[in-house]
């Protein structure tokens, strides 16, 4: 009788140890597989970071007007081989383009209107820090970086770039050496760029039990200016990580 008694307690301790160690067990696996998708979240930002890093010099290239058929920088009239990126044009066309002058910048904010960007050049009349969701919201208004620049197809790419007059130079915004067009070699550059560069995975990844999944997106930001107005290289003057 005694004996069957202590059989009787045993089989449900037994029965309880099973299942404390199956739970302990689930809870392990979990917090292993919590940490894997936060590595691999991790790599993909990692990934993203020197992908954007190294779309940088691609926009400087855009900025110069450096054209990758013949290695030499545009800064004739335009034609079929040249991008009307880097010409204003006239005054019936609405195209986006570099300005190499204020007037030009003028210009271009008039042909921008209400919209922020188009293709990715950007002339705002106000200064305004926009969040990573914000520029992912002007996906419409970006340039986007071509397939063959990128180093994997499960990504893609876009920028923009902020024309702004140098502060250090608004004094001589009005003068004759900022109108003057062609621009002169030795004259300091007008300008200064803020260049953001986005970059996001082409697949989607679940960030939680409660949100929608959304792509790992990554978007940085850089200055950058030209030391003259016909300067083919510049200086980067800060780095900022938005998301």
């Amino acid at each position: 009788m005694g004996e069957s008694k202590r059989s009787g307690f045993a089989l449900p301790a037994v029965l309880g140890i099973l299942a404390l160690t199956i739970l302990a067990c689930a809870t392990v696996w979990r917090m292993q597989w919590v940490n894997q998708q936060l590595l691999n979240v991790e790599s993909h930002l990692i990934r993203n970071k020197q992908i954007a890093e190294g779309i940088f010099p691609l926009v400087v290239q855009d900025i110069i007007g450096f054209s990758a058929t013949n290695s030499t920088f545009i800064s004739v009239t335009p034609d079929s081989s040249t991008s009307l990126r880097h010409f204003a044009g006239t005054d019936a066309q609405t195209h986006a383009f570099y300005p190499t002058t204020a007037q030009e910048r003028d210009k271009l904010q008039v042909r921008l209107g209400n919209a922020m960007c188009q293709a990715g050049i950007c002339a705002p009349r106000t200064q305004v820090d926009l969040s990573a969701e914000q520029w992912r919201n002007l996906l419409n208004q970006s340039q986007p970086v071509s397939m063959a620049d990128l180093p994997s197809s499960n990504v893609s790419a876009f920028y923009w770039v902020e024309v702004w007059l140098n502060a250090n130079l608004s004094e001589l915004v009005g003068s004759s050496l900022l109108q003057t067009t062609p621009a002169i070699p030795s004259a300091p550059s007008p300008f200064i760029y803020r260049i953001t560069v986005l970059v996001q995975d082409n697949t989607s990844t679940p960030t939680s039990e409660l949100t929608k999944p959304r792509p790992n997106t990554l978007v940085i930001q850089a200055i950058w200016s030209r030391a003259t107005e016909t300067a083919q290289t510049g200086q980067w003057h800060s780095w900022k990580l938005l998301a």
